[in-house]
């Protein structure tokens, strides 16, 4: 099973990249490997609309010879996806956006006698902001994902307004955790193999992957009395 990380923030330590490696680590304890690409590491050039061509161009692999036909392609390789974004005004940041434009090409096989490309996989959403707009955004991350033939796991969205403290916000990263955790379940499920659905809250885990996050981002754990104590900058999600 393989379970690949979308990062759509240009911070690679920020609380977008926190909530999506704790939903790996959760998806590695369930046996996925996992992958983590971040949209900001190369050029995703802006979807041109092939699909509205009168000979339609649109199909994978993309036309375009960038970063995005990179990422579309690891999309097409994977089980799942677990996409992570800050909050831009509702909405997740443009970066992204240009990838899930492109991933018109992968569900547009219908136009050429192919299921979508996108059937079948799993996808869950994670947003984090300083400010409203976590529902939003994983919402429309997740409309967007079904509406192209992917399958959303039982508790498949998750959203903290913490910012780059979102690592210690325990509601977000037991949600996140279960992401990773669900989408790997619901795989094995697809696959024919029995596995519970159900949400996990295991206390000793969200603690145990809060650590091996912060290790692993080189953060400065300082107990629970820091908690919060930083101000949440809007540059740092």
């Amino acid at each position: 099973m393989k379970v690949l990380g979308v990062l759509g923030s240009p911070h690679k330590n920020g609380g977008s990249a926190q909530l999506l490696l704790a939903a790996l680590k959760g998806a590695e304890r369930e046996g996925a490997k996992t992958e983590l690409v971040s949209v900001y590491d190369g050029e995703i050039k802006p979807c041109i609309g092939c699909i509205h061509d009168e000979e339609p161009n649109c199909k994978f692999p993309c036309i375009f010879e960038d970063y995005g036909k990179i990422i579309l392609e690891k999309i097409y390789e994977a089980d799942g996806i677990i996409f992570s974004t800050p909050i831009y005004w509702f909405a997740p940041s443009g970066q992204l956006k240009n990838l899930i434009d492109r991933m018109t090409c992968l569900e547009n096989m219908v136009s050429y006698g192919e299921p979508s490309y996108l059937e079948g996989k799993v996808v869950g959403a994670i947003a984090v902001g300083a400010d409203e707009g976590g529902a939003w955004t994983g919402g429309y991350i997740i409309t967007t994902m079904t509406s192209m033939g992917a399958i959303i796991p039982p508790w498949g969205i998750a959203y903290s307004h913490k910012a780059d403290r979102a690592i210690y916000d325990d509601k977000a990263l037991m949600d996140a955790i279960n992401i990773g955790i669900l989408t790997t379940r619901t795989i094995a499920r697809l696959k024919g193999i029995p596995t519970d659905l159900t949400f996990v809250y295991n206390k000793d885990l969200l603690e145990t992957i809060r650590r091996e996050v912060i290790v692993s981002l080189n953060f400065i754990n300082t107990g629970k009395e820091g908690y919060g104590k930083r101000q949440a900058k809007r540059s740092s999600i």
